[in-house]
């Protein structure tokens, strides 16, 4: 298992700072899907209590990264077809929800916001930046929710979007059709600045759709426990 930095000269909230570094680590795909997590060993790279290392993995096994086997050792989180549907309807959900808010919201500077987004996302496609591409993919989604002013809203979507990232890494997922992908997100964002509610909903509610079916596809060909990797330019 690849080592991970010392903790050893923090003194607040080390429990959250174990568990951000171990999260780190499993949604950039270092440690796979069914990993082993020894108490023992994170407790001596981390330079921490073994309490402290357990009350991380306990907080991550809440947000469905790792679990408990048994009662007795962790490991990272598996995949399945199941758990993509799952996640991806309830993603699916969120951002619609979220996509018709932020249109009876949105003002002449949230839509230039948006639009600088969508032209990040542009370029790093452009430039065969994948990786990049799908962090900016996640921020002009997280964009639209935060306009909706829901804070509820706002916390799901962010426990749900780790997952999805999670499943993500795990089964080796690209897009298929990258110029699908800027077509799909121009559209939504013109209808969040248009103020159609139904519409964008519909857009945000359809793009999650398309993920799901392709996501499901690669986990029942028995997906990948490798990270994305980015294509050559």
């Amino acid at each position: 298992m690849t080592k991970l930095t010392s903790l050893k000269s923090e003194k607040r909230l080390l429990d959250r700072r174990a568990a951000d570094q171990i999260r780190s680590h499993i949604l950039e795909g270092v440690l796979p899907a069914g990993e082993r997590l020894l108490e023992t060993q994170l407790s001596e790279e981390l330079e921490v209590s073994r309490g402290t290392v357990r009350s991380a993995l306990a907080q991550l096994a809440n947000e469905g990264l790792v679990q408990q086997v048994a009662f007795t050792r962790w490991e990272v989180s598996g995949t399945s077809t199941v758990d993509a549907w799952e996640i991806y309807t309830l993603r699916g959900a969120l951002e619609g929800l979220g996509a018709r808010l932020a249109a009876a919201n949105v003002t002449e500077a949230d839509g230039a916001r948006l639009r600088g987004i969508a032209d990040d996302l542009l370029h790093a496609i452009r430039e065969g930046r994948f990786q990049d591409a799908t962090g900016i993919d996640f921020d002009l989604h997280t964009a639209i929710i935060e306009l909706a002013k829901h804070k509820r809203l706002a916390e799901q979507h962010r426990f749900i979007v780790q997952q999805v990232r999670f499943h993500m890494v795990q089964s080796g997922f690209l897009p298929n059709d990258y110029e699908e992908l800027i077509a799909e997100h121009k559209a939504l964002i013109e209808a969040v600045i248009a103020g159609d509610a139904d519409r964008a909903e519909k857009l945000a509610r359809n793009h999650n759709d398309a993920e799901v079916k392709l996501l499901a596809k690669l986990l029942k060909q028995g997906g990948s426990a490798k990270p994305i990797r980015e294509k050559a330019s």
